[in-house]
């Protein structure tokens, strides 16, 4: 039986139920490969997929979830069914979507990773004589659909191209530096790695290899794209409608107040171009639509989804921000591609003349904290002096308050990267701050 046709009969199980129900499907193709100084290590092809079930019966509602792309099993919706009369909390079934979006005029693509690929991979990976490169590759192709009672089935394709570079330098010391790309064109994002990420990275791996500097003498912090991006991830709970109404987010009733620097946006951008998992509908089938979460530093809005949306008061509080995890679990609020953009007026740069510690990588949280912002880290930096010198700044702790940061950003490097979960992204531009601590 076709997809649309198993999604049909769980449907129709729910109906002789009296039931309103509602599928989701995920078909998913990996295709993954490993190189390391020049040798295919490891390959693999798997296929996996998800069906979940949701139902709404006499103000309950219940759930299920298959490990297996497009079951038609009517046991999903029995169990479905058991779960909802088991859950204390009644909830009125939220109303049908509308007819499908039209998709995004940008065409969808399904990469590969095929002989020729893998071996631009492979030859990147080659290295030389004290430096190690091992490239770890990933092509995705997911196939969604999401059928609700009394509506036509609806669906969409997404393809990604991942790829993770781990270099580690051993000319008289050792320096480590890890980094991630994603897009939606094999051939694109490896010319992209050939040119300019692969050797800024060695030369990074090389410099980290040089003894510590005695002293970190510095006059501003640079945090890297790459630091700043898990550190922005630490506080996107905070602008989500469920930690509102939940009551954990710290910025909730500070609408219309400054929370970001002046000149700051935080946009969640589903469409974007740099999105290689653009959806034109969420996992709920709400419209997906960029979503201003701060405009000049000002607090003006929050990510919601349909549970969210409902408890805020209204189905406008929607953002098309409900997402299911790796395993098809119920939708939760999460960003598609939420990036951090901040104004020209805030430049491009440090002062001329000015010691800069660049953190350059983060090792680990020795702490962090989602509700008030607060963090620890572990990280490798950089001291360049205004003659151009670059040294080893060796590994330091840095400390503050991610909401503190953000209302402190005196400038940025313009130089993007982006961290990944599951389908959100996170992305942002290194930034010169105030108010960090830096200690050994």
């Amino acid at each position: 039986m076709t997809a649309n046709g198993n999604m049909r009969t769980l449907i129709e199980a729910a109906a002789l139920e009296d039931a309103d129900c509602e599928v989701w499907t995920a078909h998913r193709e990996t295709e993954e490969a490993v190189c390391r100084l020049g040798v295919v290590e490891r390959r693999s092809d798997v296929d996996s997929g998800t069906t979940a079930v949701t139902v709404w019966q006499d103000g309950a509602e219940g759930y299920a979830v298959r490990a297996m792309a497009d079951s038609g099993d009517p046991a999903l919706v029995a169990t479905a069914l058991a779960v909802g009369r088991a859950l204390p909390e009644r909830v009125p079934a939220p109303p049908a979507p509308g007819p499908a979006p039209v998709r995004s005029a940008r065409p969808t693509s399904r990469p590969v990773l095929d002989d020729k690929t893998l071996e631009v991979v492979r030859r990147l990976s080659e290295g030389h004589p004290g430096l190690e490169i091992e490239l770890r590759v990933r092509a995705e192709r997911t196939t969604i659909g999401l059928h609700r009672a009394g509506g036509a089935p609806r669906g969409y394709d997404t393809g990604l191209f991942q790829l993770q570079a781990r270099v580690t330098a051993t000319a008289g010391g050792v320096g480590f530096v890890s980094h991630q790309l994603y897009g939606d064109c094999a051939a694109e994002l490896l010319d992209r790695v050939a040119s300019t990420d692969l050797p800024e990275v060695c030369d990074l791996a090389a410099t980290l290899t040089g003894a510590p500097a005695a002293e970190l003498d510095h006059d501003d912090v640079l945090v890297t794209g790459r630091v700043m991006v898990k550190l922005l991830s630490l506080v996107v709970p905070a602008f989500q409608l469920d930690t509102v109404v939940e009551g954990r987010s710290p910025l909730d009733g500070l609408i219309g107040r400054q929370v970001c620097a002046a000149g700051v946006d935080l946009i969640d951008d589903p469409g974007s171009k740099d999105n290689p998992l653009a959806a034109p509908w969420d996992d709920e089938g709400t419209p997906t639509r960029t979503t201003e979460l701060v405009r000049d530093g000002m607090l003006c809005g929050f990510l919601g989804h349909r549970r969210s949306a409902r408890l805020a008061g209204g189905e406008h509080h929607a953002t098309g921000s409900g997402w299911r995890g790796a395993a098809g679990e119920m939708p939760r609020v999460q960003p598609s591609h939420l990036s951090l953009r901040p104004g020209p007026a805030l430049g491009p740069g440090p002062l001329p003349g000015r010691r800069l510690l660049r953190v350059v990588q983060a090792n680990g949280a020795h702490t962090s904290n989602g509700i008030t912002g607060d963090f620890a880290i572990g990280a490798n930096a950089i001291l360049e002096y205004p003659d151009g010198t670059r040294r080893n700044a060796g590994n330091i702790t840095l400390a503050g308050n991610v909401f503190d940061l953000l209302r402190r950003l005196e400038g940025h490097d313009g130089v993007v990267r982006t961290a990944r979960s599951h389908t959100s992204f996170v992305a942002s531009p290194g930034v010169w701050a105030r108010g960090l601590t830096v200690g050994r």
